[in-house]
């Protein structure tokens, strides 16, 4: 005979974490992005520097290298894109409600580190 399946949900449930042997840490210093043709957000993370020189001209001197005589590559600024993304509306809801409540985690702690160093003069 079968045993019934209970209809009766569990009261927890186990959620495992795994990364893919492509998982990497970024860094962001910025957000690029818009819509999809299909109405999808599409955010780009970027970080933000200075040019790398293709190449850097030195003077020789008798020390050896001296000052820099020339420098050849871009100007301005780069925005190196690290990864984008793209999502629905409902599950960039999710990530701006995560993001808020880090947010308002971090300014209590903060406060609260304020508040430990009034007290204790520092």
């Amino acid at each position: 005979m079968a045993k019934k399946k209970s209809k009766v949900p569990p009261k927890s449930v186990e959620v495992h974490y795994i990364k893919t042997g492509s998982y990497r840490s970024y860094h962001a210093d910025g957000v690029f992005g818009g819509f999809t043709p299909s109405g999808k957000l599409y955010m780009e993370l970027f970080i933000q520097r200075s040019p790398t020189p293709q190449i850097i001209n030195y003077e020789v001197t008798q020390e050896g290298m001296g000052k820099e005589l020339s420098r050849t590559g871009k100007k301005g600024l780069i925005r190196q894109i690290e990864a984008g993304f793209v999502m629905d509306m409902e599950i960039a809801k999710v990530i701006r409600d995560w993001i808020d409540e880090k947010m308002h985690a971090y300014e209590r702690i903060k406060e609260t580190v304020h508040e430990l160093d009034k007290e204790t003069g520092k």
